[in-house]
């Protein structure tokens, strides 16, 4: 079985963005910790011979060379043994345990009897010593030569205390990096995560959840222009779902009046013959011809049925809104005064001509008169409207002091076969919508908003110009 594409955990951003940069601050910490610790030893080196030849020089010139009680204090003082060759490599003085034999150092003399200061590592007794020799003139000896003897094993343990020291700050460092990285790494990833988390509840078909991704940077516009995409996204299926109801209905509409127009057609032909038959029979030929108009007004039925599930081509002609609005209130008239609903016209006088398709729009405005009588069933008044806005376009409004709008019912009104009414498909403020969209405006419907006046607004929007 196939598994789903989320089944599967992706390498995390957030660990792909920390360990490069801990890695490469890693390698660059190390080798700057061993780069610093040759550097250091180099540098405790030097420091060591200076220190070592300047004791070495003070020594020579000091006139208490021969007297042991001053060596061992200069022992103490330096840390280190002070040995006194002859010219010939016999031990004058020394601080080394009295049984110590140095006759096997004796090379440390031969050569050059000139040489000052001349530096050298030995193994004695198991222990490595750094050892400057300096050449000097003693009174009654003649030439002698002056050597000290540093344990190498204290400076040993100082570089080893220094590396190891410059290695805990580094490893410190690393760590702070690490730990530094992760927290703004976090900072990123973590909006990214929940966008990846909405993305996949959406792609499984849940369009209710929201990014929740807050900022002004670039992540937090996204998360914005998520959300927006989010919410066109449930519009447009809404749409679909509309114009997939509306095809149903058209296939639907379509299917009755063909099945329904053959019989008709058979039945008016039928009536039409027995019409002739009974012209000497007034009565009954009046019957008949009665019965025809039946069948043609049945026919039209079909056929506006038609039309608002498929509004077709508009046939455009330049009309003025007003002539079209006084021709629908007048076919109204008298059944608006029938059920007691007064009539207020309030027209421009400088209304352009616009184009339209004036049957279309007349279609509009009689299903918006019509919605408009049945909510007011004890009488009231309608309100007509036309004026020209601050865009130049031309508006057309239809008030009442019905009911209203039921606040559940705000968001379906244009929702194919949504109706209040207990008959009625509910397609005509749906096709009405559709109409003066496709004439370039817009159609909207809401609650009066005048304090202390109920009812309905209808607002048609036709575009400056009939553009």
């Amino acid at each position: 079985m196939t598994r789903s594409v989320f089944s599967f955990k992706p390498k995390r951003i957030l660990y792909r963005i920390i360990l490069p940069f801990t890695l490469l601050f890693a390698i660059t910490s190390i080798f700057s910790w061993l780069f610093s610790a040759y550097l250091i030893t180099r540098y405790l080196d030097q420091i060591l011979k200076s220190q070592m030849e300047q004791v070495a020089g003070a020594v020579s010139k000091s006139s208490y060379i021969l007297n042991p009680a001053v060596l061992y204090q200069i022992k103490e003082i330096i840390k280190s043994d002070i040995v006194l060759f002859d010219r010939d490599g016999r031990t004058i003085r020394s601080t080394f345990p009295t049984d110590t034999d140095l006759s096997a150092f004796r090379f440390l003399i031969q050569g050059d009897k000139n040489r000052d200061f001349e530096e050298m590592d030995l193994n004695f007794n198991g222990e490595q010593y750094r050892t400057v020799i300096n050449p000097l003139v003693l009174p009654d000896t003649g030439l002698a030569f002056l050597s000290i003897w540093m344990p190498k094993r204290d400076m040993a343990q100082l570089r080893t205390g220094i590396i190891i020291g410059l290695g805990c700050i580094c490893l410190f460092g690393i760590v702070t990096m690490a730990v530094i990285a992760y927290i703004i790494a976090r900072t990123i990833t973590a909006p990214v995560e929940a966008l990846a988390g909405v993305t996949e509840k959406i792609a499984l078909g849940d369009f209710t959840k929201r990014a929740d991704v807050n900022g002004i940077d670039e992540i937090g516009r996204l998360g914005i222009s998520f959300n927006h995409m989010i919410d066109q996204v449930k519009a447009f299926e809404k749409q679909l779902v509309e114009s997939e109801k509306l095809a149903t209905a058209g296939q639907m509409a379509a299917g009755l009046a063909h099945e329904i127009r053959n019989p008709l057609t058979s039945i008016k032909m039928f009536g039409q013959v027995l019409q002739k038959r009974l012209r000497d029979r007034p009565e009954d030929e009046k019957t008949f011809l009665l019965l025809v108009k039946e069948i043609d007004r049945l026919d039209r039925i079909i056929q506006e049925i038609i039309d608002r599930a498929n509004p077709g081509k508009l046939h455009l002609e330049k009309h003025n809104p007003n002539k079209v609005l006084n021709e629908v209130i007048d076919i109204a008239g008298q059944s608006l005064n029938a059920h007691h609903i007064k009539v207020q016209r309030n027209f421009s006088p400088h209304l352009p001509e616009i184009l339209m398709d004036a049957e279309k729009i007349k279609s509009v405005l009689w299903n918006l008169v019509l919605n408009a009588k049945d909510s007011m069933p004890k009488g009231g008044e309608i309100i007509f409207t036309t004026r020209i806005n601050a865009n130049a376009a031309v508006e057309v409004i239809i008030e009442d002091s019905g009911l209203g709008i039921a606040v559940e019912s705000e968001e379906r009104l244009f929702q194919p076969f949504f109706t209040t009414k207990p008959e009625g498909m509910g397609l005509g403020l749906n096709i009405s919508r559709k109409i003066i969209k496709i004439h370039g405006g817009s159609l909207t419907l809401k609650n009066r908003e005048e304090s202390g006046k109920n009812g309905t607004k209808a607002l048609i929007s036709f575009p400056a110009k009939g553009e």
